[in-house]
């Protein structure tokens, strides 16, 4: 088996988040809702949810995804202003967050920010065209008291390459 190389999994990365956000809803045309269509009750804990920054990885507001109903659910926001809008931040990535009854679970931060679009032209090294934008941090508060550590952080991506790491 061949070792996985710093380009493959950046490929990767980006051929993932190339299509999660074709799957992003609102994110290329906006649409009139259909009176006919049922709607969520709010009473019923089923109504659409706000999705505000997760992390404090990426600058842009990103496109909102809420993922499943109260008590547990996943909050995501979708980050293509490299693609959309490169005035607000030039990122590709992702921000996700899992909840149980309200209490964050696992939170993820994915991507990278174009700090020098030169060295793409270039061609010399493009990967040193980005920085890589990565935080993670899980939290099993229902552990809480009975062992001693129940949080693990970390802001170190994965990865390595010639990209430069932003701390988050």
């Amino acid at each position: 088996m061949e070792p996985i190389t710093p380009a493959r999994t950046v490929a990767i990365c980006c051929l993932v988040l190339l299509v999660a956000t074709a799957a992003v809803p609102g994110g290329v045309a906006a649409t009139t809702p259909d009176p006919t269509e049922g709607t969520a009750d709010p009473s019923d804990g089923t109504a659409d949810r706000e999705v505000g920054p997760l992390t404090e990885c990426f600058a842009g507001d990103g496109y909102p995804l809420a993922i499943g109903d109260p008590p547990a659910t996943i909050d995501a926001l979708v980050h293509v202003s490299v693609l959309t809008d490169p005035a607000a931040g030039d990122e590709f990535g992702v921000e996700l967050a899992g909840t149980l009854e309200g209490e964050p679970v696992v939170t993820l931060a994915a991507g990278v920010r174009l700090n020098a679009p030169g060295l793409i032209a270039t061609g010399i090294d493009p990967f040193a065209a980005f920085d890589l934008l990565y935080a993670y941090e899980l939290r099993l508060s229902m552990f809480d008291g009975g062992i001693d550590d129940t949080a693990y952080d970390e802001d170190r991506p994965p990865v390595g390459s010639a990209a430069g790491a932003v701390p988050c």
